[in-house]
């Protein structure tokens, strides 16, 4: 597993984990990211997310307050440079009576400065599209 996949994982998991201290550890500022409601927000510091925004768990349990965690289904690398790798993320959303409640799918963008690795940005794509395979009425 390369670093730049490895501080995806590790977001992921301290958003599961509702960390803190260790979602901040695996930012870039400044983060960029879209919400529910389709506007991208940008934060500029440790400091001002702590003090001005939710945290990603507390914005998901607004729609969903049965969440208890979030499972990775699926990690494609779709784009890389020396500096970033863009990442497809597929995840579910287990509530907690251990139910999914919602598959989403994100792009998350993970940057190298500073002599290390970060989730820079994240892009909510919503569900994914459900294929009906059936045969078409004319």
């Amino acid at each position: 597993m390369q670093d730049s996949e490895v501080i995806i994982h590790r977001h992921h998991d301290a958003i599961n984990e509702q960390n803190a201290e260790s979602y901040m550890e695996t930012i870039k500022f400044p983060f960029t990211y879209q919400n529910y409601n389709g506007i991208s927000i940008t934060i500029h510091n440790p400091v001002e997310y702590i003090t001005e925004f939710d945290m990603p768990w507390d914005i998901i349990k607004k729609t969903e307050p049965n969440w208890s965690h979030s499972v990775l289904e699926n990690l494609d690398e779709v784009a890389r440079s020396k500096s970033s790798v863009v990442y497809k993320v597929l995840a579910n959303r287990i509530n907690k009576f251990g139910g999914s409640d919602l598959q989403i799918q994100a792009i998350w963008i993970a940057v190298f400065n500073n002599d290390s690795w970060g989730v820079q940005f994240r892009h909510n794509l919503g569900a994914p599209i459900q294929v009906n395979c059936g045969s078409f009425n004319n």
